[in-house]
């Protein structure tokens, strides 16, 4: 059963050293088995990857709440970094499609700022896709209104573990390369209407008891109370998305990977990794097969570092980390939350991102990391 940790969402408007930041809390929910596909962005095809029944309660989605059109109608959405369009359910979606159903669905006949678009739109994700057409409208988060917002109005959501996930729609936070032609990402629009001062924000996740699952985005700066040390930072890898190098990747004194592109990815919740480098760490960890998964002992103290390397920095993940614990019948079992991909890149998801502060600064196309500060509150 979906357990859900959330509460209501009061939005607020930060000023950090007088300048303008917008945040937004986020809160948290186990995903359901075979989410992560849907998030994967063709990362996978059919039914390749992800093959664990992933019902833990490490494995959570971070969504926040947003608002569409005037009056306001409520949402709740994932702010994805791994994609650039923003998109809703729509109330003209068939009442046989009950992922569509199941959740809020923007009207665009209740709203005075409503402008239609007309073009159609297909997004395909890793098992499923969805489908409708374009609007435009105001988006308001945080106390702040940003007109002319163009997203879907989705008539077709096509994946079974829709169904269920609290969340109703996603806003992209990717670059404007990713969006659809002729028009504007959500990012792109807030630095131009000048809603923040600098064009970036910043994501905390927490993942790890005693600490209370969520974390917030904060755009236009960051929250130096979240993070230790200070931040490092790395130019993007690829133009047009939140991409990184990894230099290499080590356990204990082995290499698994060497020089490879990675995607910070706030949309996925595990770390996805090719199929050779992911067969490495499975040979290093000496994993066993245990009813069609590979088991690890749940004594995290006994296993070795993942030790990542990005811009001469090591980012380390510890067995807590990389870790998720399940229970099949009455046993308990420990497994990665590390999946192979056919692709020849990295995407670091929720696991890498609970674990370090993240900077995504679009004016100097550059990432920051830092080791975020672990508190319950």
């Amino acid at each position: 059963m979906l357990r859900i940790l959330f509460g209501l969402l009061a939005f607020s408007c930060l000023s950090f050293a007088n300048k303008k930041v917008l945040k937004v809390p986020l809160y948290a929910t186990e995903k359901v088995s075979g989410s992560d596909l849907f998030f994967a962005r063709n990362l996978t095809k059919g039914s390749e990857t992800l093959h664990l029944k992933l019902q833990t309660h490490t494995n959570l989605a971070y969504y926040g709440n947003i608002s569409m059109g005037t009056p306001k109608q409520h949402f709740s959405v994932i702010f994805d970094t791994g994609s650039s369009n923003t998109w809703l359910p729509s109330i003209n979606c068939p009442k046989s499609n009950l992922a569509c159903q199941n959740h809020r669905r923007y009207n665009s006949s209740r709203s005075s700022t409503y402008t239609p678009d007309g073009r159609n739109f297909t997004l395909r994700y890793g098992s499923g896709r969805v489908v409708g057409y374009l609007s435009k409208d105001t988006l308001h988060f945080s106390g702040a209104d940003l007109p002319d917002v163009i997203f879907g109005e989705s008539l077709f959501l096509q994946h079974f573990a829709f169904n269920t996930v609290r969340f109703d729609g996603l806003v992209g936070l990717g670059l404007g390369v990713l969006a659809w032609s002729n028009t504007t990402p959500f990012l792109e629009l807030l630095c131009a209407k000048k809603l923040i001062e600098k064009c970036l924000f910043s994501v905390y996740l927490r993942r790890h008891p005693p600490d209370i699952p969520g974390g917030e985005i904060l755009f236009g700066g960051f929250d130096k109370s979240k993070f230790e040390g200070k931040l490092h930072y790395v130019p993007i890898s690829l133009w047009n998305s939140w991409n990184l190098e990894i230099t290499k990747t080590t356990v204990g004194s082995k290499q698994i990977g060497g020089k490879i592109n990675a995607i910070l990815d706030t949309g996925t919740s595990l770390i996805l990794m090719p199929q050779e480098s992911y067969d490495n760490l499975l040979k290093v960890l000496s994993t066993r097969v245990e009813n069609g998964y590979n088991v690890l002992t749940c004594e995290d103290k006994t296993l070795p570092n993942v030790n990542i390397l990005i811009g001469g920095k090591v980012f380390p993940l510890t067995a807590n980390d990389y870790l998720m614990e399940l229970t099949l019948g009455r046993k308990k079992l420990c497994v990665l939350a590390v999946a192979p991909i056919n692709r020849g890149f990295w995407v670091l998801g929720d696991v890498f991102l609970g674990r370090y502060y993240t900077v995504y600064d679009a004016a100097a196309k550059r990432i920051g990391l830092a080791k975020a500060v672990r508190r319950g509150k």
